[in-house]
């Protein structure tokens, strides 16, 4: 098995361990050495990556010992320490957790360095760092350069011409949208769960923080909750280190294991990648997750996981859970934003996964084979849309991707500048996304197949695309409610087509929309928010602006991260305890038999 991937019996889920400064704290009794909670080890100490996932012992450049003894290896200590009295003022007790600390800190410098080129060091093309390349800038410059030209010189054919293109590209979405509202279920399926008396491995949950100090509270309620043994999770609190007042306040909170803070050092680029990929290099578990501050996993999603995991081929490398958001009541534009998610996480992920196209990942609660995650490069310091991109690498290096049931409650923007600032984010991810791999398109079809690289360019610039065009779509009705007879006056036909194709593209957009969503709001109980569904095409035009912003963006602040606040809320509303309720497996400690296990 792999490294850190032994485990205890699905019994001890519902077991909470000791503190382990109290535990080692006596070990240190019992050996007659000095007990030390933290201590730092200086630059010059021995900082091998082993050490630093073992947790077992540090040395320090001026030769003072660090260790963390298990109850097997006490025996050994104590006949080390008699045969050799003088070395006992220079050895010292600490916990695990704090040796990992002070090795990461040791060689801050060389990890951060790894972080940033372990993609590049995969395949420098997959890297978002160089916005376009040669001849996508001339490529890009024909293009604008013809364009003027044709509405010189043809304006009408000019039109008529973006208007097909646009037209292909939305109506493309549409029938993606049309075709998931099809595949879904009528009911959600039954979670897969670990076999009574099996094994479980360690797994590590990635938590990436910036100013989210008054979170930490809510964050750990959450993270408590999950239903995993106490020693075989591995929580990285990972902030970055100019953050004064959240590292302050994680390390009052949640300094006792499992729970470990990360220290993101300056020198790479200030995103939420960059932290997942330098915590990356200390993950100790097979599998990896990630989870926003203002998150609340269901309880039972990495048993979930992992036995999917476990039923799945190798290949299977990435799962993503469902988001469901748990403000909707609070504002028409979170209403509109879960809506939207609904759609996404329960409807169009599934039907892309069955129909095994490029599964574009959530930013939070996607679960990773460790092993694979390291194939591929990790994440992409450089995209601010990590997880679309991460989810093309994914199917590019041969991995497949799938959906699991349990949700994960997450809080939406209630007003519209939080969200309009989230909103140009990922449209500029996708923008960089599309960009990357479309960098060499015939290696990008050769990897992906004809299928798959249609599908992916049919999602990743058909939502770029769709959201440009509905404005100019959503124009024409109302154009033609003002002066009617404006359309025929010159009796020109192509006008009159490219009219008609607008509404049509409309009508079928908001049509396949409304099925998605209602398909996927009814899977949860949930079908009360469908009635906000008629203020899409307002929330629509404001994907247009937030489109708009991204380009703009992406010229002038490529790599800028426009981090999304949260609010955090009371812990036991009633959303909160709804939605874990409309869960389909209504599991409890002592109601583990009801869910079905495969062989």
């Amino acid at each position: 098995m792999a490294r850190g991937s032994r485990g205890e019996a699905p019994a001890a889920l519902f077991g909470v361990g000791g503190a382990e400064s109290k535990i080692f704290r006596e070990r240190a009794r019992r050996l007659g050495l000095s007990f030390v909670p933290h201590f730092q080890l200086g630059s010059d100490a021995i900082t091998d990556i082993n050490a630093v996932t073992c947790g077992k012992a540090a040395l320090s450049a001026g030769g003072d010992l660090y260790i963390a003894p298990d109850e097997e290896t006490m025996p050994e200590v104590i006949h080390r320490l008699n045969s050799i009295p003088s070395a006992r003022p220079r050895v010292f007790v600490t916990t695990p957790t704090a040796i990992r600390a002070a090795l990461r800190e040791a060689g801050a410098d060389r990890f951060l360095h790894e972080a940033v080129g372990r993609l590049e060091a995969v395949d420098p093309t997959n890297s978002a760092r160089r916005r376009v390349t040669l001849s996508q800038g001339i490529t890009g410059v024909v293009l604008i350069v013809a364009a003027i030209a044709a509405f010189a010189l043809s304006p009408l054919a000019a039109l008529t011409f973006l208007e097909l293109a646009a037209a292909i590209f939305f109506a493309g979405v549409a029938a993606i949208r049309f075709t998931a509202a099809g595949l879904a279920p009528e009911r959600l399926p039954i979670p897969e769960m670990p076999r009574p008396g099996e094994v479980l491995p360690i797994y590590t949950v990635l938590v990436p923080l910036r100013d989210e100090a008054h979170m930490l509270l809510q964050l750990r309620a959450g993270l408590d909750r999950l239903r995993w043994p106490r020693d075989r999770l591995d929580i990285k609190l990972v902030i970055d280190a100019d953050d004064v007042a959240t590292l302050r306040a994680a390390r009052a909170l949640l300094r006792e294991a499992p729970y470990e803070i990360v220290v993101v050092p300056p020198g790479g680029p200030r995103t939420k990648p960059m932290a997942l990929q330098y915590a990356l290099t200390f993950a100790r578990g097979e599998f990896v997750t990630v989870y926003d501050a203002e998150d609340r996993p269901h309880p039972y999603q990495l048993a979930e996981a992992y036995a999917t995991f476990r039923c799945g081929p190798l290949h299977l490398a990435c799962l993503q859970a469902p988001l469901v958001i748990d403000n909707a009541g609070k504002s028409r534009l979170a209403s509109l934003f879960a809506v939207e998610y609904a759609a996404l996480f329960d409807g169009l992920l599934p039907a892309l996964v069955k129909l095994k196209l490029p599964t574009p990942l959530g930013g939070t609660s996607n679960h990773f084979r460790r092993s694979a995650l390291e194939h591929v490069g990790g994440w992409d310091p450089w995209n601010v849309t990590e997880d679309a991109d991460l989810g093309v690498r994914l199917v590019r290096f041969g991995y497949e991707t799938a959906t699991i049931t349990l949700p994960t409650l997450e809080e939406a923007p209630e007003t519209l500048g939080p969200w309009m600032r989230q909103r140009t984010r990922w449209l500029k991810g996708w923008l960089q996304t599309w960009l990357v791999h479309m960098r060499h398109p015939r290696r990008l079809w050769k990897s992906l197949g004809r299928r798959r690289f249609l599908g992916f360019n049919a999602l990743g610039l058909g939502m770029i695309i769709s959201a440009v065009a509905h404005p100019l779509f959503l124009a024409t009705p109302f154009l033609l409610l003002a002066n009617p007879q404006r359309l025929w006056s010159e009796g020109d036909l192509v006008i009159a087509a490219l009219a008609g194709l607008s509404i049509f593209n409309l009508a079928a957009g908001y049509a396949a929309m409304w099925a998605l969503a209602a398909k996927s709001l009814a899977l949860r109980g949930r079908h009360s928010l469908l009635r906000t569904i008629k203020l899409l095409p307002l929330y629509w035009l404001l994907m247009g602006v937030a489109c708009v912003k991204a380009l703009a963006q992406l010229a002038s602040r490529p790599h800028h991260w426009d981090k999304t606040p949260h609010v955090g809320r009371p812990l036991l509303t009633r959303a909160v305890t709804g939605a874990v309720r409309e869960a389909p497996s209504r599991l409890t400690s002592a109601e583990p038999s009801r869910v079905r296990r495969r062989a």
